[in-house]
């Protein structure tokens, strides 16, 4: 028997083979064979099998998941939260505020004397009174009685000591101190020297400062051999380098360091010559500079130009054009100049004598140069074919020609120069 409670409360009793007879349940009457009270009771099987199937799969699969991923984002949130190596629930100790902003480490500036004793006290003494450990072939100067070659300025006193003094034992440091050990130096001496007074500047006297200047005017005669030339041109460089020429035939008459020029010619009816303050260090002979087939050519000149802290001169040979500008230079330890000629054209058959003072004699090639010997300069060009006194030009291109007056002969070797007793 099936006893079941129907809708109204009221209890139903009926046999529990349903193929036995009618039985009511909840208030209906069930008839035998009836297709939808069977559909019924299969529907609801059906979903009850269901129901406990999602929630086994919801108690062992999708709890244990969710689950994990919970935990997961604890420990990461946890990780973040926490610097490394501690837990999250273990409290940070307190420390002490320091800035985060890197400072640069202090300027320690340059020690004159440091630099003094490392590079000048072995000639000029360690009091600077001249009596140094170097032998050399002349005194070297003293500090303690004062003056200076080229003047007493910071900017003379710098030029000397990046490019030395041409034709005596004074070398060029510009490749060995940089700009503030140069600097520094120069203070030093200045302070070893007597103080001094800067004399009255006039109106006539010219100074090159941060960029070059060119004057033209009449030229003093190089000795009692030569007249003076009523048209010249002087340049100054940056550097102190002060080069002349003639203006009549582009021809190279003197280079000189130091200061650059007092000029009196609004005087005396302006026939009055310049007057080149600098020290003569070089002049070639009276070899015309320039010759094709083994006769003289002159060049004419086009003018000069200044581009920032270089000066050039402009001319013409026959074919060619060439610009051609002048600098002081140290090869090795030896100081000097160098000249630069840029060659636009054909210059085929021309050749250029080699700027010395006395007879060249060839030496030999050392390094990238061919060098000569004339008295106690010594001459290298580089850029043309050499002769016997004389370059050939290049078509076209660039020719240096450097300048070492007065050349120590043991510094000159050590620069690779090949000497007479060397050169095969």
């Amino acid at each position: 028997m099936i006893r079941v409670v129907g809708a109204d409360g009221g209890i139903r009793h009926g046999h529990d083979d349903i193929g036995r007879g009618p039985t009511t349940i909840g208030g209906d009457r069930a008839v035998a064979g009836n297709p939808l009270s069977f559909s019924s009771m299969a529907h609801q099987s059906s979903m009850t099998v269901k129901s406990i199937l999602m929630n086994i799969v919801c108690v062992l699969i999708i709890a244990p998941i969710v689950a994990g991923l919970i935990v997961w984002g604890a420990w990461t949130m946890a990780d973040i939260n926490s610097p490394p190596g501690l837990a999250p629930d273990i409290p940070l100790p307190s420390a002490t505020t320091t800035s985060s902003i890197i400072r640069p480490a202090p300027h320690i500036p340059v020690s004159g004397r440091t630099v003094y004793m490392a590079n000048c006290a072995k000639c000029h003494g360690v009091t600077g009174d001249g009596n140094g450990t170097e032998q050399l072939d002349r005194p070297a100067r003293s500090f303690l009685a004062g003056g200076f070659s080229f003047g007493n300025t910071n900017q003379a006193i710098r030029r000397v000591v990046q490019h030395g003094i041409a034709g005596t034992p004074m070398p060029g440091f510009v490749g060995v101190l940089n700009r503030p050990s140069i600097d520094a130096v120069v203070a030093y001496v200045r302070k070893l020297s007597p103080p001094t007074i800067d004399a009255d500047t006039s109106a006539a006297t010219y100074y090159v400062d941060d960029r070059p200047v060119v004057i033209r005017g009449a030229l003093p005669a190089r000795g009692e051999w030569e007249d003076p030339q009523p048209r010249g041109i002087l340049i100054g460089g940056t550097d102190g380098l002060t080069v002349a020429y003639d203006s009549d035939d582009v021809r190279l008459r003197t280079v000189r360091q130091g200061a650059f020029v007092r000029r009196t010619d609004w005087e005396g009816r302006g026939g009055t010559e310049l007057e080149p303050l600098g020290q003569l260090i070089h002049f070639p002979g009276a070899a015309p500079p320039f010759t094709k087939n083994g006769r003289p050519i002159k060049a004419s000149l086009r003018g000069t130009a200044i581009t920032g802290t270089t000066a050039a001169i402009r001319y013409t040979l026959p074919g060619v054009e060439i610009e051609e500008t002048a600098a002081a230079a140290t090869h090795g330890t030896l100081p000097g100049y160098r000249r630069t000629l840029w060659l636009t054209g054909n210059a085929t058959g021309i050749e250029l004598a080699v700027p010395l003072s006395s007879t060249p004699e060839p030496l030999g090639r050392g390094g990238q140069y061919d060098w000569w010997i004339g008295g106690q300069d010594i001459v290298g060009i580089r850029g043309g074919q050499p002769g016997a006194a004389s370059v050939h030009l290049p078509t076209d291109g660039t020719i240096d020609i450097l300048v070492l007056p007065g050349a120590d002969p043991a510094a000159a070797r050590q620069a690779g120069v090949p000497l007479l007793e060397e050169a095969s």
